[in-house]
C-alpha cells in the first residue's frame, strides 16, 4: 500500500512538473502600422481548447466515528475540452486511499483505489454576467459519473480475523459506479494558468466502505482539493484590424480639347445596358490590380469597335468596414480610377460618367465583392443584353 502510494505521488508531480514547462504564449500583432488610423477589424472571439488539471487535497468518509479520523489525502487530474465560453466537458482520474471505523470492536481501516469520471462543467461567472476576455474570476458548477475500482483491502482483511467483526460486504477488489456533482473556483494568474479549488460529493453503491448500511444505503466519499489549470491553446483570439491607407497618388488626367461638335453623354436606365464588368478592389484601397486589366482591356477593344458605345462607373465600398464618409470618398476615388484608366487607353472623356455609391447600396451578397467599380455599358447597337460577355 506505501509503494502504491509512493508511485501515486510521483507521477503526479512528474505530469505537474512537465505543464509547467509548456510555453505561455502572448496574443500580438505584426505590421507596421505607424501613422494609420484603425478603421475596423480588431474583434475579440472566443477560441475552443484543451486544458489540463492538476489537484491535491484531502477526502472524506461518512463513518461511525470523528471527522479527523476519516479524513484522509486524495490527489486528480483532469484533462478537459471546453467548446464553449459557457461549458467544458473533462476525464477526471482521483484517488488515493480512503478510510473508516467500526464502533464495537474499535476497529480502523483504510483500502486503495481509483476512480475515472467524465464531468461537464458550467461556468456559472459567464452565464450570469456575460462574455469578458479579461475577467480572472470563474466560478463553476460540474455534475458527471464513471467507475471507482477499490483494491488493498487487506485492513478490514485482518480486522475481520483478529476481531470476528462480519463485515457482510467486505470484497478483495471491487468495481462500483460513481455519481458526482460539485463547485469549483478558478482563477487566472495569466491568461494560461489559474490556479483553484473544488468539493465534490461522490455517491457509491454500499460495498465500497465494506459495511451495510440500513438498507442498503449508499456510501458517501466527498473530496476538497486545490491545484493548478493549464489552458492547452489560446483561450481567445482576435480579428485582423484594419487601417485607413493614405490615398493613393492618382495619374494626372492630361485634359483634352473638346470641339463643339462632340455629342453628349447621354445617360439611358440601368435595365437597358448592354453588359456590365465588375472591377474588384482590395480594401480600403483604390488601385486597380494587375488581374483586374484583362477585364479592363476587352472593355477598351469593345468600346474602340463600337464607337456609339458610352460607359456609366459606379464606385462602390463595404459597409461592414470604415466609416459612411471614409466609404464615400473610397467609391469616388475608385470610380475615377476606372475612368482614369480608360482615358489613357484611348477613350474619350465624353464616353464616361462617374458615380460614387459609397456603403449605402450594397449591390452583392458577399461584403468583399461591394469592394468594386461596375463599368455599364449602353450600345445602341446592342439594345438587348448580352450574354456571357
Amino acid at each position: 500500500m506505501k509503494k502504491f502510494t509512493m508511485q501515486l505521488t510521483v507521477a503526479a508531480l512528474l505530469v505537474f512538473g512537465a505543464m509547467l514547462l509548456l510555453p505561455v504564449s502572448a496574443f500580438g500583432q505584426s505590421g507596421d502600422t505607424a501613422g494609420k488610423r484603425q478603421i475596423g477589424g480588431g474583434n475579440v472571439f472566443f477560441v475552443p481548447h484543451w486544458y489540463f488539471k492538476a489537484q491535491g487535497g484531502a477526502a472524506y468518509d461518512i463513518g461511525e466515528s470523528d471527522f479527523i479520523k476519516l479524513v484522509s489525502p486524495a490527489v486528480q487530474l483532469a484533462a478537459g475540452f471546453q467548446p464553449h465560453e459557457l461549458f467544458n466537458v473533462r476525464l477526471s482520474v482521483n484517488g488515493f486511499w480512503a478510510r473508516n471505523r467500526y464502533v464495537f470492536p474499535d476497529a480502523s481501516y483504510r483500502w486503495n483505489f481509483v476512480q475515472a469520471s467524465i464531468d461537464a462543467e458550467l461556468d456559472l461567472m459567464r452565464l450570469f454576467a456575460g462574455s469578458d476576455p479579461a475577467r480572472r474570476h470563474h466560478p463553476f458548477l460540474f455534475v458527471g459519473g464513471g467507475a471507482s475500482y477499490s483494491f488493498g483491502n487487506d485492513d478490514a482483511a485482518e480486522a475481520d480475523k483478529r476481531f470476528g467483526i462480519d463485515f457482510q460486504k467486505r470484497w478483495v477488489t471491487r468495481w462500483n459506479p460513481v455519481v458526482r456533482a460539485g463547485i469549483g473556483y478558478d482563477y487566472y494568474i495569466t491568461d494560461d494558468i489559474a490556479i483553484g479549488a473544488e468539493m465534490a460529493a461522490n455517491m457509491l453503491p454500499d460495498h465500497f466502505n465494506s459495511k451495510k448500511g440500513r438498507s442498503d444505503n449508499k456510501d458517501w466519499h466527498f473530496t476538497a482539493l486545490v491545484g493548478v489549470k493549464f489552458n492547452l491553446g489560446k483561450r481567445y483570439g482576435r480579428t485582423e484590424p484594419v487601417y485607413e491607407e493614405p490615398a493613393p497618388v492618382m495619374p494626372k488626367v492630361v485634359e483634352k480639347v473638346v470641339m463643339k461638335e462632340e455629342p453628349k453623354f447621354v445617360d439611358v436606365p440601368i435595365e437597358k445596358i448592354s453588359f456590365n464588368v465588375n472591377i474588384h478592389f482590395i480594401i480600403n484601397q483604390s488601385v486597380i490590380r494587375s488581374n483586374q486589366t484583362s477585364k479592363l482591356t476587352r472593355l477598351i477593344n469593345y468600346l474602340n469597335n463600337h464607337p456609339k458605345a458610352f460607359v456609366r462607373l459606379s464606385g462602390y465600398a463595404d459597409k461592414d468596414t470604415g466609416t459612411p464618409a471614409i466609404n464615400l470618398r473610397l467609391s469616388r476615388e475608385r470610380a475615377s480610377a476606372v475612368s482614369t484608366y480608360l482615358q489613357d487607353h484611348g477613350i474619350e472623356e465624353w464616353r464616361i460618367r462617374r458615380f460614387a455609391k459609397g456603403d449605402k447600396v450594397q449591390p452583392f451578397d458577399i461584403p468583399e465583392d461591394n469592394r468594386v467599380c461596375i463599368c455599364f455599358v449602353y450600345d445602341p447597337d446592342n439594345p438587348v443584353p448580352i450574354e456571357n460577355w
